[in-house]
């Protein structure tokens, strides 16, 4: 039951109905709670049991933690995580969806419970919801126990400035999901599948992809963002325009957020020589984070090259920074070539990769499925270049979301969205990071 199937609209709404009726806090968790074990069974009923396991587990580690600092515990229960995450991405298939996100979250609040940075909350009812909470269950955003446990003290009021946020953020994830993403998958797919193809169509596939990863991921996060507002709750926002980025450390900046914080705040930092005297700790520690952060994605050469890729971008830009200025063409290019070898199913493909772009006649013609993608590709390169220039002038989206300019006309460009992304609609595909 995806964010993109009909099913989960109508379960959305039983869901928003229950809570509406329901007036007290303790039942409207109940309710919630309820509903998302209920979502995530309609995956794989077993992966229930394991969310549980993973929920009495963690919450017991940190409860014990917390009543006095005990770091052999910490890292029994650190290690028992990462090697319970590793030991499903090796072996168990399919994944069990969301396990990467949730087990994150779980690590987090062993790790804060140590530190001290957490609040606790009222008991395992309420970190129960922490970790299922349905919108941000399966793909995330990854969000901390002390910015969300807070929010359930009290019901949160729904006011219709919240409801314009929600119905907004959704009806835009929708549309990047359903017109762009899909559409753009149509031609990726098959090209990487099979990498005899023209140097023109693989340059398609690859820039195609470039968009088709932003769109389909930060989609999913508008209708978690947008379906947790519905019920009066703030997730962490998760993209801001990646691909205005002007150097590496910007994009990180920018892109998957609630990783990229996650993996500084207990990888990076939980590694040694920080302190040191000498960059070079540093600059090994951060390829290390992000390799973790390839190997998080997947085991296999492509993630880790992926990572170390990124990993080596940081080193070098921290290496030789002078300011914060850059080149956002520049760094667009290496995020793509970056995407290559995350996109790429094996290693051996890239030898293949690269002949087909030397090989043969660079231009044989497209599909008519193909000049679908290139004017896709156009139309977000368009609205990036006309966010880029507005932005330092008018916060464009943060003024849409919480003042509605104009209700009536952005309702109505809305409902276009929503009818252009109806109507485009290819051949369904799943959201990307359900595989990881």
């Amino acid at each position: 039951m995806s964010f993109d199937a009909f099913p989960f609209w109508v379960f959305l709404l039983a869901a928003w109905g229950g809570c509406l009726l329901v007036r007290h806090n303790a039942a409207r968790k109940a309710l919630l709670i309820a509903a998302s074990y209920f979502l995530y069974a309609t995956f794989r009923p077993a992966n229930v049991f394991l969310l549980l396991a993973i929920t009495a587990g963690s919450y017991a580690i940190g409860q014990a933690i917390q009543k006095g600092r005990r770091p052999g515990l910490l890292a029994a229960g650190v290690c028992a995580a990462v090697g319970g995450l590793a030991a499903a991405k090796q072996w168990l298939t399919p994944l069990p969806v969301g396990i990467s996100f949730y087990m994150l979250q779980a690590i987090a609040w062993m790790v804060d419970s140590y530190r001290g940075n957490v609040v606790a909350p009222s008991g395992l009812f309420d970190y129960t919801l922490y970790l299922s909470f349905f919108p941000k269950l399966t793909a995330g955003p990854i969000a901390r126990a002390e910015e969300f446990l807070p929010q359930l003290a009290r019901r949160p009021p729904v006011d219709s400035a919240a409801l314009w946020e929600a119905l907004t953020r959704i009806v835009v994830g929708l549309f990047k999901k359903l017109a762009i993403a899909d559409n753009l998958g149509v031609v990726v797919d098959p090209v990487f599948a099979d990498l005899h193809a023209s140097p023109s169509r693989i340059l398609l596939a690859t820039y195609g992809f470039a968009v088709q990863i932003y769109c389909d991921f930060s989609g999913y996060t508008d209708i978690a963002l947008g379906t947790a507002r519905l019920f009066g709750y703030r997730l962490p926002e998760n993209f801001n325009w990646p691909y205005l980025a002007r150097n590496p450390a910007d994009f990180w900046r920018r892109w998957h957020i609630s990783l990229s914080t996650w993996l500084r705040d207990y990888v990076y930092f939980s590694l040694p020589g920080l302190r040191a005297k000498s960059k070079i700790p540093s600059y090994v520690n951060l390829s290390i984070t992000m390799v973790v952060c390839g190997l998080w994605h997947g085991f296999g050469w492509t993630f880790a090259l992926w990572g170390l890729y990124h990993g080596l971008l940081l080193v070098a830009y921290h290496a030789r920074r002078r300011g914060e200025a850059g080149s956002i063409l520049l760094m667009q290019q290496l995020a793509v070539i970056g995407w290559i070898l995350f996109r790429l199913n094996r290693i051996s493909d890239l030898p293949v990769y690269l002949a087909s772009l030397t090989r043969g006649p660079f231009f044989a013609g497209f599909t008519p499925e193909e000049w679908l993608a290139v004017a896709l590709m156009a139309a977000v390169g368009l609205i990036h270049v006309l966010i880029h220039v507005a932005e330092p002038y008018v916060p464009v989206m943060k003024n849409v979301v919480e003042h509605r300019w104009n209700p009536w006309l952005l309702t109505g460009l809305l409902a276009l969205a929503m009818a252009t992304a109806i109507l485009s609609l290819p051949q369904k595909q799943a959201f990307l990071y359900f595989r990881f």
